[in-house]
């Protein structure tokens, strides 16, 4: 059986793997809009303020998919709530789909950190002219979008 093509029968591993990917995600989308480090005590005051309890290892685990697999539904709930501000079912069920919100902010992170290599590219050029500038932009554009170079 699958579900947006993909199966709904996953091993544990896999399991922590996907859920170490959406934390991940989310921690990425959470920094660039705060433009800080998410930390453990930030995750936990937001938490502990809703009476959800998260230890520092079980958040080590859920964000580099190791240890046990975090299963507590209320736990994952109140992260994707109250600290991401996601729907629950991103976190809590593993064969959803990524929420437009979430899709549209990885496209707008992905789209900020190709300009951050543009720029880094061009202050660090210094005088190369505008044809050479060019023909680098067109490689940073094809590479980042998975193409093969000239």
């Amino acid at each position: 059986m699958a579900i947006g093509g993909r199966s709904v029968f996953l091993t544990q591993q896999q399991k922590k793997e996907r859920l170490a990917d959406r934390m991940g995600i989310l921690v990425d989308i959470w920094e660039a809009d705060n433009n800080t480090a998410l930390t453990y005590p930030h995750v936990e005051e937001a938490l502990s303020a809703h009476g959800i309890h998260l230890s520092r290892t079980r958040w080590s685990y859920l964000i580099n998919g190791t240890g046990s697999l975090v299963t507590d539904q209320e736990l994952l709930k109140g992260i994707a709530e109250f600290v991401f501000a996601v729907p629950a079912s991103y976190l809590c069920d593993l064969n959803s789909e990524t929420p437009p919100e979430v899709e549209a902010r990885m496209e707008f992170l992905v789209q900020m950190r190709k300009l951050k290599v543009k720029n880094f590219a061009a202050r660090n050029l210094g005088a190369t002219s505008p044809e050479t500038l060019r023909t680098i932009t067109r490689i940073i554009d094809a590479s980042m979008n998975g193409e093969e170079g000239e």
